[in-house]
């Protein structure tokens, strides 16, 4: 069985999210027990010496509404089965999508690019493959070109990993990407409000619809989580299933993590506490008894920040120690950024830190995510494999790997697959509540270990979801 996995984002190459997580560890999940290609960008971020990239001596040319446009195949000496695609006007930018003065203008034309290179690529590569599994609505067009352009035997599989994301741009796309104006501006494909959306158009034409956690898969067909196309997705429903995301066991294990302080797993759970202390004293905390509450994430309303920025003023008093790390936008940096030196047990770092952030989840005893709504989450499981307790609000992916420890029968824990602190209705007492139950059972330190050390046995790699995906690429 061979698979082309297209991503605008693959860890560690390119990443501003979780997309580039799932993009990294699935398919080397899948690749236990099948062929599967990836296909990337080669944004000119990339680093091409010191991940060994090169040339593979395929160069092809596509023409698009009149013009000429050049794409070269480079692939990773360390994996050949790793495939980028180089562009200039795809991966000449400091960013992926977007820079300090917002969104790339042209960002349409770009993914377009690369929908079509994707196709193409197998033609040219001659590669074998047998199913497309795309991401999100920056490989979304190649469904509807799969199906309307090239007619491929090829099935495609599309994963939503945020529905807040959509590709919704001007209707002269349809000219600029050489589309069929009759075929594809429909109310059953592109068409949107009098504007064209990638998303919408995967929805449609591809064979087979999956998102990150089975209780996100029910919610984006209400209008609360559809963002619109609750009525396109429970059109499509018949081909949509909710298969709950993983993590990667080799990048995130704490017994070999080479960016932490110290080693350790769940019979050695008492050098956590050695990364805790080092951690404090690195960001000049003092006070390393205090249970640490760490937040990691981007800056977004989605992920709760306004809760999170609202509840400063209140857990200046407490006996905890609380450290953010993110960044997003403009607004929320610039709030971070002010109050970062106001409370005298809150720590804040603004940026993207791989390193710093691996330190906070081997030092944290709780991780806070107050998200309104979550496609799956991968920092609560990686969290728990750390031994950091999460504290999330019952939404999406969240609701499905995470059960109240006051709703858990200690006699049988085999049952739960992670246990922390939950609460239902997002507003600043229901947080604040969890938060005080985190102090509490803190305090019942003995009861806090049984739980954390049964989340770091708890299997949350990609062992199940990757079976789940192939039985799907054999139907």
């Amino acid at each position: 069985m061979s698979i082309l996995f297209c991503s605008s984002e693959i860890y560690p190459y390119a990443k501003s999210g979780g997309l580039g997580d799932v993009a990294q560890s699935l398919p080397e999940a899948l690749r236990k027990k099948a062929k599967v290609y990836t296909v990337l960008p080669l944004y000119q971020t990339i680093d091409r010496e010191k991940y060994h990239i090169e040339y593979t001596g395929t160069t092809f040319f596509y023409f698009l509404d009149g013009v000429e446009h050049q794409f070269d195949i480079f692939t990773s000496k360390n994996n050949k089965y790793e495939l980028f695609i180089y562009n200039p006007i795809i991966c000449d930018r400091e960013g992926l999508y977007h820079d300090q003065f917002g969104d790339f203008g042209d960002n349409a034309l770009r993914f377009g690019l690369f929908s079509y290179a994707c196709i193409e690529l197998i033609f040219h590569m001659k590669l074998p493959i047998e199913t497309i599994h795309i991401n999100d609505w920056q490989t979304a067009l190649i469904a509807l070109l799969a199906k309307t352009k090239y007619h491929l035997s090829q099935k495609v599989v599309l994963t939503i990993h945020n529905l807040a994301y959509q590709g919704i741009f001007p209707k002269t796309v349809v000219d600029q990407l050489s589309l069929d104006w009759e075929q594809c501006f429909k109310p059953e494909a592109l068409e949107y409000f009098d504007k064209v959306n990638f998303l919408k158009a995967g929805i449609f034409y591809c064979d087979t619809i999956t998102t990150v956690s089975p209780t996100y898969a029910h919610e984006i067909q209400t209008p609360l989580f559809g963002k619109t196309l609750d009525s396109t997705l429970r059109d499509n429903s018949y081909k949509l299933k909710g298969i709950l995301n993983g993590i990667s066991y080799d990048v995130f294990d704490p017994q070999t993590d080479p960016m932490i302080f110290k080693h350790y797993d769940y019979k050695t759970l008492e050098d956590k506490q050695i990364n805790k202390k080092k951690l404090l004293k690195e960001i000049g905390f003092v006070e390393t008894e205090k249970p640490l509450f760490v937040f990691i994430g981007r800056f977004t309303h989605q992920k709760g920040i306004d809760l999170l920025i609202e509840s400063f003023n209140l857990v200046k008093n407490f006996e905890a120690n609380f450290i953010v790390l993110g960044s997003g936008e403009d607004n929320y940096n610039t709030i971070f950024n002010n109050i970062s030196v106001c409370y005298p047990n809150v720590y804040i770092k603004v940026g993207y830190d791989e390193t710093f952030s691996r330190k906070l989840y081997a030092a944290s005893d709780f991780l806070l995510m107050p998200s309104l709504f979550e496609p799956c989450g991968l920092n609560q499981m990686i969290a728990m494999r750390y031994g950091s307790m999460p504290i999330v609000a019952k939404t999406g992916g969240l609701r499905d790997s995470v059960t109240d420890f006051t709703d858990v029968d200690y006699s049988n824990l085999r049952n739960y697959t992670g246990i922390g602190i939950t609460y239902e209705e997002h507003n600043i007492f229901w947080f604040m509540h969890a938060i005080a139950k985190a102090l509490s059972l803190y305090g019942n330190y003995k009861k806090y270990q049984k739980i954390i050390k049964h989340n770091m046995k708890v299997d949350h790699s990609w062992k199940k979801s990757a079976k789940e995906y192939l039985e799907i690429y054999k139907s």
